[in-house]
């Protein structure tokens, strides 16, 4: 394969929100990476923090990325077309989606069995909103060939949502998940795979109650008009839920959660909080007994195992929870639209693809 030596692709340039589309170079190979024809990406919420550079991004994206200018983006899914010298677990004409946090290999957590909490983790040399992408091989994940680029590009989130299910069990049980952004509804869909039976969502947005429903959800609740706990708890005869996923990092979302969790239940905290979260730590956590499970990215690689065994059964269907499609180019116009709320997954497609 041909491989020029420019590209196109999304810049983060300024300090400051928006990013800008520019012809830079494409990235030269060293022996333990790859070079990646990028097929789709997807929008996060840490690249919408980029965009807008807010206070998170301010604080946070050049230290735990790199300093500006940088090429947005870190989920996609793509096609093997360089492998340096020392790659092995890779071959060039591969479908690949990739982890996008790097371990050192060498601190406590990595030699003990959890490197997805890294003590000093790392990220990609440059993002990959462009033509082509530079990765670390040995991050990359192998993908069989009936798989569509769109599903590849988003496994790396629906994997945060498998990290998540598989610290509880579901089976037969009521499930309560709050919020339904993208994490949480690839959680719906998880939890519906693994067996839940019976998932209340709550959001206060219409159009996410409804994708809620299309992931999976049996009853969907808008807290600015009923009382969440109240309803789940009618329900289920004071019980409440067994397991309550939070996706929302909304602290008084968080509360509805606590209180709507059942004697001996799990709370899975996958949201991060905007600001500190205040809980009555007797009735919400002691005389409940409840077990509280914080998520941190993915594990590495059980998580991906999971998530693609479960899209390979036909168990889990996550088509439907890509709601739109665009150019590279037209980057503004899906930042927009993923700030508005009205989306599910955005995929941005390098404009070469789709001319």
């Amino acid at each position: 394969m041909d491989i020029p030596k420019t590209m196109m692709a999304v810049v983060k340039t300024k300090r400051e929100r928006g990013a800008e589309y520019l012809q830079v170079p494409v990235p030269e190979v060293g022996p333990d990476e790859a070079l990646i024809k990028v097929h789709a990406t997807a929008i996060c919420g840490t690249d919408i923090h980029a965009y807008q550079w807010n206070a998170w991004a301010q604080n946070n994206f050049e230290r735990s990325f790199s300093k500006l200018p940088r090429i947005m983006g870190h989920e996609f899914s793509g096609e093997v077309i360089v492998i340096g010298d020392r790659v092995s677990n890779v071959k060039i004409g591969q479908k690949v989606c990739c982890e996008t946090h790097i371990p050192c290999g060498n601190c406590y957590q990595c030699r003990t069995g959890n490197p997805h909490n890294c003590l000093h983790v790392k990220r990609f040399k440059d993002g990959i909103y462009g033509d082509y992408c530079l990765v670390p091989a040995n991050m990359l994940v192998v993908l069989p060939d009936e798989m569509s680029y769109d599903i590849a590009t988003v496994i790396e989130p629906l994997s945060v949502a498998t990290h998540a299910a598989s610290k509880v069990r579901m089976v037969g049980d009521t499930v309560f998940v709050v919020g339904a952004g993208p994490i949480g509804l690839f959680t719906i869909a998880v939890a519906k795979a693994m067996g839940a039976s019976f998932i209340y969502v709550s959001d206060i947005s219409e159009y996410r109650r409804n994708l809620a429903l299309q992931a999976g959800a049996t009853k969907v609740l808008d807290p600015s008009q009923v009382d969440v706990v109240k309803e789940i708890l009618n329900d289920t005869d004071g019980l409440g839920c067994g397991t309550v996923f939070d996706t929302s990092g909304n602290v008084g979302a968080i509360k509805q959660g606590f209180e709507a969790l059942r004697k001996c239940g799990h709370m899975v905290m996958v949201g991060l909080p905007s600001k500190p979260l205040v809980l009555e730590a007797a009735n919400d956590i002691i005389w409940k007994e409840a077990t509280i499970h914080g998520i941190h990215g993915k594990e590495e690689f059980m998580s991906w195992e999971i998530s693609k065994g479960l899209l390979a059964s036909g168990r889990l269907d996550i088509s439907n929870l890509i709601t739109h499609r665009f150019k590279m180019s037209q980057f503004k116009e899906a930042f927009e639209l993923a700030e508005s709320g009205f989306s599910g997954k955005i995929i941005l497609y390098p404009d070469a693809l789709v001319e």
